[in-house]
């Protein structure tokens, strides 16, 4: 007979959305690519790294391009702490490319760090419909969290043992499922 199990949060969820930054690849030597770079490298959002990628929006482009630096400086801005200009990217990238599932997931990011759980889930659930997306850990993570958040343990458990299939020793998912205390229904 199979056993169903349960998970119980054993600590209070304290983790947020930081590490569902995902950055796009601007290919080339100009102010998109550094901008990208910038992103990629962890930079907390500084002044330097901002205008670098608006002065990106001065030049001439690709759509792909001009979508992918929206999302890189939304990282940005998401770091340091602007959640409305971090939204306003990931916004008028979807206005540009609106299957960009990178945009997706750091709006759904900047959504949980604003305290706006339903909204969040609404975007994760719209990158999650891609399984072959290579920001499915950060969504399954993400909404984790959110399903943590609204007490659904079972799910928020499943998305954390799913991203753990696909991305056996991702840190932050590893520390977050360690919390739970897994045991029989019954």
């Amino acid at each position: 007979m199979k056993k169903n199990y349960i998970a119980l949060i054993v600590l209070g969820l304290t983790t947020f959305a930081g590490s569902a930054q995902a950055q796009l690849v601007v290919q080339g030597k100009g102010d998109a690519a550094r901008c990208y770079d910038y992103a990629i490298t962890g930079n907390k959002g500084s002044r330097t790294a901002i205008e670098t990628c608006s002065d990106a929006f001065r030049t001439v482009i690709s759509r792909k391009d001009r979508a992918a630096t929206h999302v890189n400086r939304g990282v940005l801005y998401m770091r340091k702490g602007d959640q409305e200009r971090a939204m306003a990217d990931y916004t008028a990238a979807l206005d540009i490319k609106p299957d960009l599932i990178q945009a997706y997931v750091n709006q759904a990011a900047s959504l949980i760090r604003q305290k706006k759980y339903d909204a969040a889930l609404e975007s994760l659930n719209i990158a999650l419909e891609n399984r072959d997306s290579p920001t499915r850990t950060a969504a399954l993570y993400n909404r984790a969290i959110i399903l943590d958040w609204k007490k659904d343990y079972r799910g928020a458990y499943k998305d954390l043992k799913e991203a753990l299939t696909i991305r056996p020793e991702w840190e932050p998912a590893l520390k977050l499922i360690s919390r739970y205390d897994v045991r029989p229904a019954g």
